[in-house]
């Protein structure tokens, strides 16, 4: 994370990225505004928050724990059926990292947008520890009708 001067190069690169999206409009202001870019795609307009990072995510998690401020001023824009809001990041080296932020999730997408699917792997709750059970599928325990 960086702190200080707007990230002007990233922000050029943002825009050029940008513009294989549809019409873009720069949002004229300060380091500390909600977003930097407006993207006017055929069916919705994107807000495009810009960052520049010292490394590469692995996962949203990291995002939302490193730039909290960042995507807490850009999750209080309102969101419509005909808005989106977009947390861009370039790292040192020139790779770039897209996510979309909904009203309860932070999801990866592709430079165009497009979400990036990746494989759901199974959550285990688990449930009270109770002697002689055995928890069953998400920690969850037999009832004492099936035992």
């Amino acid at each position: 994370m960086t702190r200080g001067r707007r990230p002007l190069k990233a922000l050029i690169e943002a825009e050029q990225i940008a513009l294989r999206r549809g019409a873009v409009q720069p949002a004229p202001g300060k380091r500390g505004d909600a977003f930097d870019l407006i993207i006017f795609e055929e069916t919705r307009t994107v807000l495009v928050k810009v960052k520049r990072s010292a490394t590469y995510f692995t996962n949203p998690l990291e995002v939302l724990h490193q730039y909290q401020r960042e995507l807490a001023r850009l999750h209080q824009v309102p969101l419509t059926l005909v808005t989106a809001r977009e947390f861009w990041i370039r790292s040192p080296r020139g790779k770039w990292q897209f996510f979309l932020i909904r009203h309860d999730s932070v999801i990866e997408v592709q430079a165009d947008g497009t979400y990036i699917y990746r494989a759901a792997l199974p959550v285990i709750i688990p449930g009270p520890a109770r002697e002689n059970d055995s928890a069953g599928i998400n920690g969850e325990f037999p009832s004492e009708n099936n035992k």
